[in-house]
């Protein structure tokens, strides 16, 4: 069976894409509470900040204490629009630097140079609406409203199936309304962080439409399911990380997670570590091996631990969460894929991880062990404010 954009229903990637440091100042612009990581509010020769991205507010914070060394102070500043944009890569995966989102970057070129151009087109139109329509400069230096734009130009690279001028023309209307969608769910969501809901949200909107996995050969059989093999879980490992902006490669895939570690050497093992959780949870229900080897099981519950070990402060609950979350992100993608798919026809995105992520956002302070970070930025520096003297 086919999808409209003519690929195996087994191998697309849609039939399975169901899948936020400084002086300690804050602003309310989308409300008064934690946002994801990281914020630029700071002169250039100052350490870069961070802020936490919640749904409900954005805090702001400065702190001296990199994972790694600043390299970024070392280098010549970027121009603004390049640096917000940059950011905006990396926070799809929770890192605040320009290093990490020019890893990605290279990544996504080196899997998918189209995709890459559409990624770059989405966020960059997410970017410069945000800044013409006044929306908070600690939010835009940080890259918090750019990066859904990011993952909606990924998404429509892949699934709108058009001619390159409409899904041009598409990716910027829609990396432009995915700023504003991100600014009223800062308004809306007051419990949880909003995660990837503005992608979702925007791209769902126009692939409800699209239908992407509606069949071109109506009655066709399904295609057999392939058997998993050493090799297929090896790749699927990778290119679990790479799905997270919908390329299938795990060189891709080790190229974003080299992003993620030069920011935070503990967030890429827990998004390692989802991955790999996703790929035996696979294993386990007898998933296909094609889709096993191209990281369809693996970048929803990597999200999954990657959120978990940002928002809290390192401990062994912590890890029984994350793990416990990976592998619930993974089985609840299976209704999610079977609901979107056949009701909407289209793929589940990110939702499965957002709908999962916020549920481990609430066991914070509700279950013995598990504590939130007063300034949620990754595991060592969550760890490391917890331990410092007040």
């Amino acid at each position: 069976m086919l999808c409209r954009c003519q690929k195996s229903i087994s191998t697309c990637p849609g039939v399975f894409w169901s899948g936020l440091r400084k002086p300690a100042w804050r602003y309310q612009g989308m409300a008064s509470h934690v946002l994801k990581p990281h914020q630029r509010l700071v002169p250039v020769n100052i350490e870069a900040p961070t802020t936490s991205r919640t749904g409900a507010a954005l805090t702001c914070r400065h702190s001296s204490s990199s994972i790694l060394p600043d390299i970024t102070s070392q280098l010549k500043p970027l121009p603004p629009l390049m640096d917000q944009s940059l950011r905006g890569f990396g926070q799809v995966i929770f890192c605040n630097s320009p290093v990490s989102g020019s890893l990605i970057g290279l990544g996504l070129l080196y899997g998918d140079p189209c995709l890459a151009a559409f990624a770059g087109v989405g966020c960059l139109a997410a970017t410069v609406t945000a800044r013409l329509a006044s929306m908070e400069a600690g939010a835009v230096n940080a890259g918090l409203m750019g990066y859904n734009g990011a993952l909606v130009g990924c998404g429509f690279s892949v699934f709108v199936c058009a001619p390159f001028e409409p899904t041009l023309l598409a990716t910027i209307i829609g990396g432009s309304a995915s700023a504003f969608v991100t600014a009223a769910l800062g308004k809306l969501l007051t419990s949880v962080p909003q995660w990837t809901l503005a992608f979702n949200a925007v791209a769902l909107g126009l692939l409800a439409y699209v239908r992407p996995l509606a069949a071109v050969e109506p009655g066709a059989a399904p295609a057999v399911a392939s058997v998993v093999s050493g090799s297929d879980c090896a790749s699927g490992l990778l290119t679990g990380l790479s799905q997270i902006f919908v390329v299938n490669d795990p060189t891709a895939g080790l190229l974003i997670l080299a992003g993620i570690a030069a920011y935070s050497p503990g967030a890429a093992v827990a998004a390692l570590l989802g991955s790999l959780l996703g790929v035996g949870t696979a294993v386990a229900v007898g998933a296909d091996g094609n889709e096993v080897r191209d990281g369809l099981w693996g970048y929803n519950p990597a999200l999954t631990a990657l959120a978990v070990s940002v928002f809290f402060v390192p401990s062994w609950p912590a890890l029984a969460l994350a793990c416990t979350g990976a592998v619930a992100t993974t089985v609840s993608a299976i209704a999610f894929k079977d609901f979107f798919g056949s009701i909407l026809q289209t793929p589940a995105l990110t939702m499965p991880f957002c709908t999962v992520a916020s549920l481990c956002y609430l066991c914070g302070g509700r279950v013995s062990g598990l504590r939130l970070a007063a300034q949620p930025h990754s595991p060592e520096a969550n760890l490391r404010a917890l331990q410092s003297p007040r």
